[in-house]
């Protein structure tokens, strides 16, 4: 009955993955060779609006993506094996671009940020995530925020997820979810996704081959990207500016 029960969730993680992946561009996706572990998306997916909140408590927004690579994994902080052999690979995948210098923002002209978004926000808590991620790689970033919100990023991308009863009676769930790494371009688009099993050295010589094609198109644009007001000044420091312009 229990291998039964696992096919019949399998079927529907299915089902749902085709549904969501209905809101993917048709036919954009490249099954390019010269790529060992990643699909390509020649049309890239342009994501909605969204507001979610990351580990530190900021604000998470389609914005925060601009200007960098962005490297997005789904779970949950509860998941009992994908999530963590993620992001052990993820965080492979880190430390052999930053062993190979491949993560100077100088040199490239943008960044890469590594960022696991919750599919669990009722029991993600943005202190639980803080302590998870901390587990794997300081410079990642977890995000969480309103069911809606989660959705609404996940859905263009064709990652579905789904609740799984557990034998606990306390009643204990899992999720099912996907388990690729999704690739964001600087201008917060889908460009790529690598599918599992995952393969951090062909994933990360991957990532250069996507970087080097794709970064000209991101960066060199007519798209001008509203500058963040610095606000690290204290009261003082405004009065002596204000000075300033008088003399």
């Amino acid at each position: 009955m229990k291998a039964i029960h696992f096919t019949f969730i399998g079927i529907l993680l299915v089902i749902l993955g085709i549904w969501f992946g209905q809101g993917m561009n048709k036919g954009s996706v490249s099954e390019d060779k010269q790529y060992s572990s990643a699909k390509i998306y020649e049309i890239p997916v342009t994501l909605p609006q969204f507001t979610l909140t990351d580990h530190n408590g900021k604000g998470f927004t389609r914005w925060s993506l601009s200007r960098k690579w962005t490297f997005m994994f789904f779970g949950y902080t509860f998941c009992p094996d994908v999530c963590p052999m993620g992001l052990v690979d993820l965080n492979a995948v880190y430390n052999n671009l930053v062993d190979k210098g491949d993560l100077i923002e100088e040199k490239f002209r943008v960044n890469t940020q590594v960022v696991f978004v919750s599919v669990d926000p009722e029991r993600d808590t943005i202190e639980g995530m803080k302590e998870y991620i901390a587990h794997f790689n300081d410079d990642f970033i977890a995000v969480t925020g309103k069911t809606e919100e989660i959705s609404s990023l996940a859905h263009p991308m064709g990652v579905a997820y789904m609740r799984v009863p557990g034998n606990d009676p306390d009643g204990v769930y899992y999720i099912d979810h996907s388990a690729s790494f999704m690739l964001l371009d600087p201008l917060g688009r889908l460009r790529a996704s690598f599918p599992p099993p995952h393969d951090p050295a062909k994933i990360a010589e991957d990532f250069r081959k996507i970087r080097a094609k794709y970064t000209e198109e991101c960066c060199i644009t007519s798209i001008k990207f509203k500058p963040v007001p610095f606000s690290g000044f204290d009261d003082e420091d405004e009065d002596d500016d204000e000075d300033d312009d008088e003399k």
